[in-house]
Order: C-alpha cells, then structure tokens, then sequence
C-alpha cells in the first residue's frame, strides 16, 4: 500500500485506504504500507540496532538464547530508550489507525523485540506466533494479537525477506504454533514480504510465516511490537527506564501502561 501525499502529510489513512488496509488484514492476514517512517531516522535507528546487537552476542548465554534452531536467525528484545521508543515507531500514526479499527480501540504492547537474519543464516522451520483464541471452533474468531513490524533495511529476496503464507491465519485445524505441516504449506500459495526499509506491517500473529536465508554480507534486521486486546494477559515483559518514560507521549504511556518503569 503507497501513501498519497495528502495521507503523507496529514499522518492518516483515507477511508478509502483504511478500508482497504481493515480488509486485507482481515483476509489475508497482513497488509504492508510503503516507506513510512524517514530513512534518516530509520538509518539512525538501525545503527544503533546494529551496535547493540554486536554487544549482545558477544556472550554466550545470549547466543544460546536468542538464535532460532542456531540458523543464524535472532531474536533480541529492543532497548526501551530512544530512538527506539520514538513515536514514530511505537504509536506510528498509521499502524494505530488501522489497530484501534481492527480491535475496537482497546488495545496494548508488552512486547518490543528485534528481529535479525545475520548472513549466512538459513530457512527457519514454518510457524504461527499464537493460536487461535478458541481453538476448538470450527471457525477463526476477530483477530486477537497482532505484530507491527518495521524493517530496518530494505527487504529483498537476497537478504531474506519474510515468508507468509495469506490467508493461513483463518486456519482452524492445526494448532500447533510452534510447527506447521510442511508438506501442507507446499500445496498453498505463499509470498515473500520484499519492501522498502521504513515500511510499516501489520500481521495477524497467527499467519504462518519464516524467515528466510541472507545470502548477503550484511545483517537484515526489523523492529517487531506486539499490541494485544485489552481483555488478554497484561503480565509485563518490558521495563522502561524512566528517563525513556518521561519522553514519552501520552498515547505511548496509555499503550505501554502494564509494563514496568525502572529507574
């Protein structure tokens, strides 16, 4: 989805747009907005991404912990500090446009991770991030937990961009989130998220989806938020210092408002 310079300029989705964004996450299960976020600012963040990561992986325990089946996919919980706790990022105009639609405008984020195909790294194994809500209905239910996610550089085939499979998050047979059936997502049409760094998506977390190989020579990374419905767990994963909590907007403290403030 391309932004108008009008939607550009004034932060928002037209109604047209908006619906189209409301029905693409609804049936398909993601929908993309091109280039949001400015690429100084998204080059200042990712350089600092970059240099956190490096500091982290130099411990063991770390590597251990944070990449996937050790095929060079990791996980890292995002710094609660700028930039990365800027607006433009955890209240991004547009993603909260078409989450207050999609969850009735009760919604909130305890979970802010990075996620990073270093190069050389292989295909992770097909998963969905949750399951459905009641899995024992023969039906899929209003989307419950969704992702924003916003990459850090530009995602080609070459560097790794996702796999997802559309429409896999209305599935209500295989509840396994950990593994999907392999054999049976070859019979089903997947697409790669290629896309420009500073992109916006929005994905039901329960669309089937994999990392891909970095055939490059440099690191491919993205910021992943996740903001729930109100009614779901609030058990906070997150500790915001509080030097970070008084930068912060007053739509950002209403979303963030269940995770702990450090010093």
């Amino acid at each position: 989805m391309v932004l108008s310079p009008a939607e550009r300029k004034n932060g928002r989705l037209s109604k047209n747009k908006l619906s189209l964004a409301l029905r693409a996450l609804s049936e398909v299960g993601y929908v993309v907005i091109e280039g949001v976020i400015p690429g100084d600012f998204i080059h200042e963040t990712k350089q600092v991404c970059n240099r956190t990561l490096h500091r982290y992986l130099k411990k063991e325990e770390n590597r251990q912990h944070c990449i996937d089946d050790r095929a060079g996919h990791v996980g890292m919980s995002a710094p609660c500090k700028m930039p990365f706790m800027d607006a433009q990022i955890i209240e991004n105009s547009f993603a909260m446009q078409i989450l207050h639609e999609a969850m009735d405008g009760d919604f909130f984020c305890t979970f802010y991770n990075t996620n990073t195909a270093w190069p050389g790294s292989g295909v992770q194994r097909i998963h969905r991030d949750t399951k459905q809500l009641f899995p024992g209905l023969p039906f899929s239910l209003p989307i419950h937990m969704v992702v924003v996610n916003i990459p850090l550089v530009d995602f080609t085939i070459e560097n790794g961009a996702t796999e997802v499979w559309p429409g896999s998050h209305l599935i209500c047979d295989d509840q396994n989130e950990s593994r999907i059936n392999a054999e049976r997502a070859q019979t089903l049409p997947s697409v790669r998220t290629v896309m420009r760094a500073g992109s916006v998506v929005v994905r039901d977390m329960r669309m089937w989806h994999r990392g891909m190989p970095n055939r490059t020579d440099t690191i491919r990374t993205m910021l992943a938020l996740v903001y729930f419905r109100g009614f779901l767990n609030r058990d906070s994963q997150l500790t915001i210092p509080r030097s970070s909590w008084d930068q912060m907007t007053e739509q950002s403290k209403h979303l963030f408002r269940f995770n702990k403030i450090g010093r």
